[in-house]
């Protein structure tokens, strides 16, 4: 093969590039963050294919960013503490990590809990992907499945006003954000009620009941209830609102 047959990607124009590359690496389903390599089943098949990253630098910075941008991404917390494969060294919330979450366009948080760890690390890494990085459409969900169990849970009728959630309502109300979701378990705690559409019981849809440990019980209705947050922030929230001003500095 002569020289000058040889194929050369580089040598196609940019639109056709980032039109293939998007063939390449976006997917259908959302991308579980895990481990190191960002992936868990079924999204497997990516790992393969993110070797281009490797060709050299242009193809890392074209891909990567298709990749980070366009993709929707999933981070589970639905544990007591947050997973060791997120905070160890290299992982999604660690220093090595940095890079990566703040290209995130999209992302799923599902928590079990508003504790601690979400004050301490989790809403901080969110911030900075908000206010350094790219993240502009975030979705909360609060309450895995488990909580069929109802496993005794006591309430804390303060848990609205303690630090962790002060720092949830403030990541909820950035003005970066372009879209957000708070979405609750449809067994969750009753401090939770005055901020979902409920129907009215004396018909045969959705209504809701409080067991003796404080949770509310949607029967018959979905799985998930969406949550008012703009609301929430406004019944409950105590800090300062954060005011977009001009251009963000990088």
């Amino acid at each position: 093969m002569a020289k000058s047959d040889v194929f050369r990607f580089f040598d196609l124009p940019p639109e056709l590039r980032c039109a293939i590359l998007t063939q390449l690496l976006v997917s259908d389903s959302t991308v579980v963050l895990h481990n190191a390599t960002l992936f868990s089943p079924p999204l497997s098949e990516l790992t393969g294919i993110l070797n281009i990253f490797l060709v050299n630098a242009q193809m890392y910075r074209e891909a990567s960013a298709i990749f980070y941008s366009e993709n929707g991404f999933i981070l589970n917390a639905q544990s007591h503490r947050l997973p060791v494969h997120l905070t160890s060294q290299g992982g999604f919330l660690s220093e090595e990590g940095q890079n990566a979450r703040r290209r995130v366009r999209k992302l799923t948080v599902h928590l079990i809990r508003i504790g601690g760890e979400f004050e301490r690390v989790l809403g901080p890494a969110l911030t900075d992907m908000v206010l350094k990085g790219s993240l502009r459409d975030l979705t909360l969900r609060l309450g895995p499945p488990s909580w069929r169990t109802r496993a005794t849970r006591s309430v804390d009728p303060d848990m609205v006003h303690r630090p962790p959630f002060q720092a949830l309502l403030r990541l909820l109300s950035d003005p970066y954000l372009e879209k957000v979701e708070f979405v609750g378990w449809r067994v969750h705690m009753s401090v939770f009620c005055p901020f979902h559409q409920r129907k009215h019981p004396s018909t045969k849809t959705d209504h809701e009941s409080v067991d003796d440990q404080g949770l509310a019980v949607l029967r018959n209705g979905p799985d998930w209830v969406e949550l008012d947050w703009r609301a929430l922030v406004e019944t409950y929230g105590t800090g300062q609102p954060i005011v977009r001003i001009g251009e963000r500095s990088y």
